[in-house]
């Protein structure tokens, strides 16, 4: 049996709470069991000079210092920077960018991520929290007649399943690692999922050896049913608008 009682197949408790910042274009505060991650959308003065069609998301990925323990430090390192990365690139996978575009031209907007707490999985909260801020914002903008049409072409989460001994037990495929489950993983899986069940990305390491094609398809099918219940809760949490 897994340390909190779950099942192998089971997320932990899950919320969403739209609107948790009030100056933001749009925001949610996450919590998957003792993670929490507040996400926040924002619209920039402009568009990257870079852009030459459509509009872009980017995203930005902190830990508070007092999230972890020891305390963490404020700088942005490398796995910081790559986090933030992953959350980019799979919000733009769930945005049709070239509607992404209102009168006055092309908009970017910044998901900002910053974890309050960390006990494992928060980049995929931030994944799933992300997607969340970034309707909300994208609502606000249509309902100010910035945008014409909805870019959101469907819903994107993110959840985190690996191989974990339990016991005297041979390695069994678990969904949603808390920290001590993580920090033991035999294999440690990040798979982020759009609505329809497209695969965005699958980052996947053994820590401890290899993996086969068997484990690997039982990690993605414990992702698949994981990520089905937190797109329920993203659509319930998107029908709680507290800035119109």
């Amino acid at each position: 049996m897994r340390q909190d009682g779950r099942r192998p197949d089971q997320l932990r408790p899950f919320s969403l709470e739209p609107g948790f910042i009030g100056s933001a274009l749009g925001s949610v505060l996450v919590t998957a069991g003792r993670t929490r991650v507040i996400c926040t959308a924002s619209q920039e003065a402009r568009a990257p000079s870079w852009l030459t069609s459509g509009g872009w998301v980017t995203a930005e990925y902190a830990m508070l210092p007092g999230a972890v323990r020891p305390r963490g430090r404020r700088e942005a390192d490398g796995r910081a920077k790559e986090i933030q990365r992953l959350i980019g690139r799979s919000l733009r996978a769930a945005v049709d960018l070239s509607k992404l575009v209102g009168p006055q031209g092309p908009i970017a907007l910044t998901i900002d991520c910053d974890v309050i707490e960390a006990d494992g999985g928060t980049r995929t909260a931030a994944i799933s929290g992300g997607m969340v801020a970034m309707s909300l914002a994208i609502r606000a903008l249509l309902r100010a007649g910035a945008l014409a049409e909805d870019p959101v072409r469907g819903l994107v989460a993110a959840v985190s399943v690996g191989l974990c001994e339990l016991g005297e037990a041979a390695p069994a495929a678990l969904l949603d690692l808390a920290y001590v489950e993580d920090s033991r993983a035999i294999v440690d899986l990040n798979v982020v999922m759009l609505e329809g069940g497209g695969l965005v990305e699958i980052q996947g390491t053994g820590e401890r050896g290899g993996f086969d094609r068997k484990a690997l398809s039982a990690m993605l099918d414990l992702a698949e049913g994981g990520i089905a219940g937190l797109m329920a809760a993203q659509r319930s949490a998107l029908l709680v608008d507290r800035s119109g």
